[in-house]
């Protein structure tokens, strides 16, 4: 993909050598002559799009708003209320911080960590030798995976943030790169996909040669790539999306495969998969690359070989999505897609059908452009108005998603109450938006490619993320950043309108407009 080709960095730390854990010394300078048009067009450090305020007049009146608030310690409060120490401190000793307990509620403990964010990037936790794709802690969080573009699955121990390498594993039949990744519900194996016809399931302290498949063979097409796979809640199967309007449904014990086709025609990518509930194994949504969601009961859906039917479908983007997070209570997900929003959707309010031919047509008109490595067309980032029949209850702007398939993700639940959206961007920025306001929280800099994949510790304030410019970093919290940003905040938040004769002529003379 792309001539290779040797430029000089005016970053000293991109000719960091680190050692893998193997004795293999890593240095990197080389990038793709794509990466090179890319950076010198929209990759300025300043170069991220202005968006309008963030409507959230009617994610106010939804049951997730009023749960994050509560989960978050809000709900009878101000959301930008000053926290004193002090008080609290002085709450808990009198018994008062959270009756019948000796200590903090979670919903305070929340509240706290919240204000404790990640907003910088403490330090480089390697430097491999190919674009990093795939970035993911287990539950627990005592191990972090790393995939690479040139074949190599990584485990490192995320225990107790040392991070140092426990086994380095060369995947099978990678082609392009591989794709996706994720853990087994029992922590003891992870599943990966590649641009091919197969799921691969390894376990965690096994070799090359321990690695075992699932041939997917009802396809009609010789070109299958699997862009996106999840293990199913109870570990049995686990499903992908694919290439050709297909989700694949693998049965890890027989081997079998089954096939869901989401359209009638093999055009459109399927380029997200996810369950609605870690709970149900039997209830999974797709995001597609037309723009539309679409929900499956595994149950009925395989009844149709022609275009499986689906149990209901959203639309309300523009363009295809890119990735689907679940908030695991059964109601709520989330998509990112290239028309550069994030969007949230309440599984009980689908949309109408009938706007279906007019949200074709209006999206067709909007997507005259390739993700991989076209300008983002300005349309995206302010559209004058949504799509006719999007049901979506909150849309966030403000992050840029091209040239891969950018992932975006809720915060953990036990540490943060789902407060915040973080996503990776194409100007190699993390941003965290407020789940509540709709606002940029943080945009952490550090690396210079695009973000593609991030995970925030399921316990810990962090976040680890890889980029294609090969490096994987870790994200905390720093006091100075902290004190930056807000005299930022603050003197955006100065009126900064001409002025006028009237109100001149009253500042020089000290005197009210």
């Amino acid at each position: 993909m792309g001539n290779s080709i040797g430029i000089v960095s005016e970053d000293d730390e991109s000719f960091d050598i680190t050692e893998d854990g193997f004795g293999y010394n890593v240095i990197n300078f080389t990038v793709n002559t794509m990466d090179v048009h890319f950076r010198a067009q929209n990759n300025h450090p300043n170069n991220l799009p202005v968006c309008e305020k963030p409507n959230v007049d009617k994610f106010r009146t939804t049951d997730m708003y009023k749960e994050v608030r509560a989960r978050s310690s809000l709900a009878s409060k101000p959301t930008e209320q000053r926290w004193n120490l002090m008080h609290a401190l002085q709450q808990r000793e009198n018994g008062l911080a959270s009756p019948g307990s000796d200590s903090f509620s979670p919903n305070q403990q929340r509240y706290f960590s919240n204000m404790y964010i990640p907003n910088h990037r403490s330090m480089r936790l390697m430097s491999l030798d190919a674009k990093v794709f795939v970035t993911k802690f287990n539950k627990s969080g005592s191990k972090l995976l790393t995939a690479c573009q040139n074949g190599f699955v990584r485990i490192y121990d995320g225990s107790k943030g040392t991070y140092h390498l426990l086994n380095r594993i060369n995947a099978r039949d990678v082609q392009w790169s591989i794709t996706d990744a994720d853990f087994s519900p029992n922590g003891q194996h992870f599943a990966y996909s590649t641009w091919s016809r197969s799921f691969y399931i390894m376990s965690l302290n096994g070799s090359d040669d321990d690695c075992q498949w699932i041939d997917v063979n009802e396809t009609s097409s010789s070109r299958v790539a699997i862009f996106s796979l999840r293990y199913s809640p109870t570990g049995d199967k686990i499903i992908g999306g694919s290439n050709n309007a297909t989700v694949i449904v693998g049965d890890v014990q027989t081997r079998a495969t089954q096939i869901l086709r989401t359209h009638r025609m093999p055009q459109t990518d399927v380029n997200a998969v996810s369950y609605v509930n870690n709970n149900d194994p039997n209830v999974i949504i797709a995001g597609c690359d037309d723009g539309l969601l679409k929900v499956y009961d595994l149950r009925t859906s395989f009844r149709s070989r022609s275009l499986s039917k689906c149990v209901v479908s959203f639309i309300g983007h523009f363009d295809g999505i890119t990735y689907i997070d679940s908030r695991n209570d059964g109601y709520h997900v989330l998509s990112n897609s290239k028309d550069q929003s994030i969007k949230i959707w309440d599984m009980r309010q689908p949309s109408n059908l009938r706007f279906r031919s007019n949200a074709r047509q209006h999206q067709l008109a909007m997507t005259n452009w390739d993700y991989r490595w076209d300008r983002v067309p300005r349309e995206f980032y302010n559209p004058h108005k949504a799509l006719d029949g999007d049901s979506s209850i909150m849309t966030y702007r403000g992050h840029r998603v091209s040239k891969t398939l950018l992932r975006a993700k809720f915060s953990p639940m036990e540490q943060t109450g789902q407060r915040f959206i973080y996503t990776g961007c194409a100007t190699g920025r993390i941003i965290i938006y407020d789940v509540l306001t709709g606002k940029i929280q943080e945009a952490i800099e550090g690396h210079k490619n695009v973000i593609r994949d991030l995970d925030w510790h399921p316990v810990r304030s962090e976040i680890v993320s890889s980029s294609w410019d090969t490096h994987v970093n870790l994200n905390n919290y720093n006091r100075n950043m902290a004190t930056q940003n807000l005299k930022r905040r603050r003197s955006q938040t100065q009126d900064t309108r001409p002025l006028r004769r009237s109100r001149r002529l009253a500042n020089r003379n000290n005197l009210p407009d």
